[in-house]
């Protein structure tokens, strides 16, 4: 998945007071703006959105300054392009004018950011980002091939790229799955499982009874 940088101030009309990134470049941008119908964006204007935030919330800069417990000259200089704003300043600010910056791919649709819950492996490092994690009990055919019996059983598997036993295609394609979604898979398998075992049993118990009547019957 590609991302653009550019931006523009609710873009998407079911997120009111959404600072979109990631709208590909040359995107005409719309909402709250210079000019009657909007402006192309090429790169992210930091110090262009602070400006906005204050002309939004209608806040002197020392009020602003004051509001996320920074100086107003710090403000400035950030305003006027001569310091990197960080990132969580920059989103505090945003939040005070009731913004909000968004990550969108070349559709307009909203990625969310990486989950921190997703599973991870037995030593608590993260699978890897790039490859798809599918859950303990859809084992590869490696491990069916050659099952190991010295480790302890995985919390999930991955498969390395090219690998034709998981879908990668399409931009719908799962996550790796939580530690929460894992187990409430494993609950529901059981579940299913306690069922089908019930309905066997039901189906031997009348099966059994059926013999009895039909030698009944016969004698």
């Amino acid at each position: 998945m590609r991302f653009h940088l550019a931006t523009s101030l609710a873009v998407l009309s079911d997120l009111p007071g959404t600072i979109v990134f990631g709208q590909p470049r040359g995107v005409p941008t719309s909402g709250i703006g210079p000019g009657d119908g909007g402006s192309e964006v090429d790169q992210f204007d930091s110090a262009g959105y602070l400006v906005r935030a204050r002309r939004v919330a209608q806040l002197s800069q020392r009020e602003m300054a004051d509001h996320v417990g920074v100086a107003q000259s710090t403000l400035g200089g950030y305003e006027a392009g001569a310091r990197k704003v960080p990132a969580h300043l920059l989103d505090a600010i945003l939040a005070i004018a009731g913004l909000r910056l968004a990550v969108v791919d070349a559709s307009g649709r909203v990625v969310e950011p990486f989950s921190a819950d997703a599973v991870r492996d037995n030593a608590g490092r993260r699978f890897p980002a790039h490859l798809e994690v599918q859950p303990p009990d859809r084992l590869p055919r490696e491990a069916l091939r050659a099952p190991r019996y010295d480790r302890r059983p995985p919390k999930a598997w991955y498969h390395l790229r090219g690998s034709h036993e998981v879908d990668t295609t399409g931009p719908d394609r799962l996550d790796h799955p939580t530690q929460l979604e894992l187990a409430a898979r494993q609950r529901s398998l059981r579940t299913a499982g306690a069922r089908r075992l019930k309905a066997l049993r039901e189906e031997r118990a009348a099966s059994t009874d059926r013999a009895q009547e039909g030698e009944g019957h016969g004698d």
